[in-house]
């Protein structure tokens, strides 16, 4: 049976592949034309390299054990540069303010497990030219044991913590989650059951109350759990944030968790449920017409599953990632994807069962690190060495981002420079001298 299932996820898959792979032509890259000119304005006949270093599109971890890897933390920080050009960090208000008006934002602070503090991971993303995230400013089971359960004055406090946080961080930290799970009800508010508003409306309150404080030079985002991805719940959502948006909330991004923490619940909900591939495509096309950025916030996919070798496990986690990764990125507003934990062995202990991790705890790479490493650095990146045509132009189709150009004449570099390609259509003039 299991096989079977297996199957027809795998023929399903195949269906859509064909438009999943035509829609990340479209979406994913554009046509860019570089020009050789001399200082008179003469074209130039030269041979151009262009090599993408950074994707446009964010491929995120969170770094939660940032610092906290002993002998292994230079390994850990290199399988993540390698591989990533977003980081996330979990600055939520229980962990952030433990005591009232006390912060724990500078290097040194109390260390607390898997909650480095927002300086630390800050300047880990400057010195390796990534962006920062921050998650989430509001969730229910993050409120801080000091905080009263009155509304009145959780609303008054939670204000003044995230003036502290975007004091410090706006425009520093490009995203923040402003607040998690508040759709999707689940046990992470269950102790809020004091809260006399509807969740809806909280999360309204605090989308705008944090977007009055951050500038547009960070993100406001809304943070749902995975069942958001699918079904009714998935319409749900989306009705929801469409009456937001039109209601004026500040939502400038619409977030999906996307995680299975067992074996069973990935193939019975993922590969063969309401969750199947075809699904949850449909959901983020919908969602996609409203116009606004989307994030896949967080993913597990489990490299354990029942009667199979962990060899197998890791080889289905593999697959099962690739072609998640091949439809988000194939989606026309989404604008990254975040694979939650990096390395198993440091997780949360519904999340280490399952082994979801592209690490084992030896940090050893599973083929799932392996396949995203082919995915993001290879098949979706942009190198390309050619002549200039008569009227000194180069002219290509290429995959968003950041490159390097170098251009030789007869056989010598003359010229070298970095370029941004994030439009549609894009030109370079590149004058090399007399």
């Amino acid at each position: 049976m299991k096989n079977n299932t297996i199957d027809n996820y795998r023929k399903t898959v195949q269906e859509l592949l064909p438009e999943i792979n035509a829609n990340i032509e479209k979406y994913r890259k554009g046509n860019f034309k570089i020009k050789v000119l001399r200082e008179d304005g003469t074209p130039v006949a030269a041979t151009v390299r262009a090599e993408q270093k950074k994707h446009a599109f964010d491929f995120g971890t969170n770094v939660l054990m940032l610092g906290h890897m002993g002998e292994k933390e230079q390994e850990y920080r290199d399988a993540i540069t390698n591989l990533f050009n977003l980081i996330t960090t979990t600055l939520c208000w229980k962990d952030t303010e433990p005591q009232h008006g006390k912060f724990r934002f500078e290097e040194g602070s109390e260390e607390i497990y898997r909650r480095p503090p927002g300086d630390r991971v800050l300047k880990f993303a400057k010195e390796n030219g990534m962006k920062a995230k921050g998650q989430p400013l509001f969730a229910g089971w993050w409120c801080p044991d000091w905080v009263p359960q009155n509304i009145d004055e959780l609303k008054s406090l939670w204000l003044n913590f995230v003036t502290e946080v975007a004091k410090r961080y706006d425009g520093e930290y490009s995203i923040f989650d402003v607040v998690n799970e508040s759709y999707h009800v689940n046990g992470s508010w269950k102790n809020m059951k004091w809260l006399p508003e509807s969740y809806s409306d909280f999360a309204k309150w605090t989308l705008n109350t944090a977007g009055k404080l951050f500038s547009d030079r960070c993100v406001m985002e809304r943070n749902e759990a995975t069942p958001v991805n699918y079904g009714e719940v998935g319409e749900m959502y989306y009705e929801e944030n469409k009456k937001f948006l039109e209601e004026g909330v500040r939502l400038d991004s619409i977030g999906f968790q996307f995680h299975f923490f067992s074996g069973d619940s990935c193939l019975n909900t993922h590969i063969s449920g309401e969750a199947d591939l075809g699904n949850i495509y449909r959901t983020y096309n919908k969602m996609s017409t409203l116009g606004v950025p989307m994030y896949i916030t967080e993913v597990t996919v489990p490299s354990v599953y029942e009667d199979m070798t962990s060899e197998e496990g890791e080889s289905l986690q593999a697959e099962i990632l690739e072609n998640l990764y091949r439809m988000w990125f194939s989606i026309p507003n989404m604008h990254g994807i975040i694979y939650w934990n990096l390395k198993d062995g440091d997780t949360w202990v519904n999340e280490d069962k399952c082994r979801g991790c592209l690490l084992d705890e030896y940090m050893r790479k599973k083929k799932s690190y392996y396949t995203l490493e082919h995915l993001i650095k290879h098949e979706w990146n942009t190198c390309i060495t050619a002549a200039s045509d008569d009227g000194g132009y180069l002219e290509f189709s290429g995959f968003y981002g950041d490159y390097d150009i170098v251009v030789e004449v007869d056989g010598k570099m003359v010229h070298k420079c970095n370029a941004s390609f994030n439009q549609k259509t894009g030109e370079l003039a590149i004058v090399i001298g007399a």
